[in-house]
């Protein structure tokens, strides 16, 4: 009797590696963190180039994993709902069930009852909770930034106030916020009353006599 022995192949080696449980969700948590990333500050190139290879070798292995199917759905749902809250203003509840939603989809991916395979509970909590607490960090801070940028520009100069420099009748200097503006304003204000914008018109403002404060 002759017993040949064969050589695995480089792609069945790396194969047999990547079809390992843990090694798979790692290889998924890391694509879905890298396309994150990549979705929410477009340009950076490597996290989404990074994210994608990760993501198809952790599909190539799933091909082959028992997987259960809502599972990964919920997980899937949960990343929409993390990116979801960088765009909603739903102060952190979208965000939140994203989070809720991605860890119990990570901790069911894998049906141990039926199929036999185990994947540490302790791997699941602590990669899926990093992960999409990245997520919430970095969905947020998109918020943040977007909100910062309301209050730049155009849109943020209405109902800041300013100095009248000269006679506003209608059409005269006003200093604001450390530049000078030609400003038009329906009623006659004297140089030295505070004014507030009401509108932007190009590189004009359009103003009127501030209130007293407390009025």
């Amino acid at each position: 009797m002759r017993v040949h022995s064969y050589e695995m192949r480089l792609s069945q080696r790396v194969a047999n590696v990547i079809a390992d449980p843990q090694i798979a969700m790692l290889l998924m948590m890391a694509g879905l963190l890298g396309l994150y990333v990549e979705f929410t500050h477009p340009g950076l190139a490597f996290p989404g180039v990074a994210g994608a290879i990760c993501l198809l070798l952790a599909l190539a292995a799933l091909h082959v994993l028992p997987v259960n199917t809502s599972a990964l759905a919920l997980l899937l749902l949960g990343v929409a709902l993390l990116v979801a809250e960088a765009f909603l203003p739903t102060f952190g509840v979208v965000g939140a069930g994203g989070l809720v939603a991605f860890v119990l989809g990570a901790l069911f991916l894998f049906d141990a009852a039926e199929t036999g395979v185990v994947v540490p509970r302790s791997l699941v909590f602590g990669v899926s909770g990093t992960v999409a607490g990245i997520m919430l960090a970095v969905a947020t801070l998109v918020a943040r930034s977007q909100r910062a940028r309301a209050s730049q520009g155009a849109e943020g100069m209405v109902g800041a106030v300013g100095v009248a420099r000269g006679r506003l009748a209608p059409v005269g200097p006003v200093l604001l916020r450390g530049e000078y503006w030609t400003a038009e304003s329906d009623e006659v204000v004297d140089a030295g009353e505070r004014v507030e914008v009401t509108a932007v018109d190009g590189l004009r403002l359009r103003v009127r006599r501030a209130r007293p404060a407390g009025r």
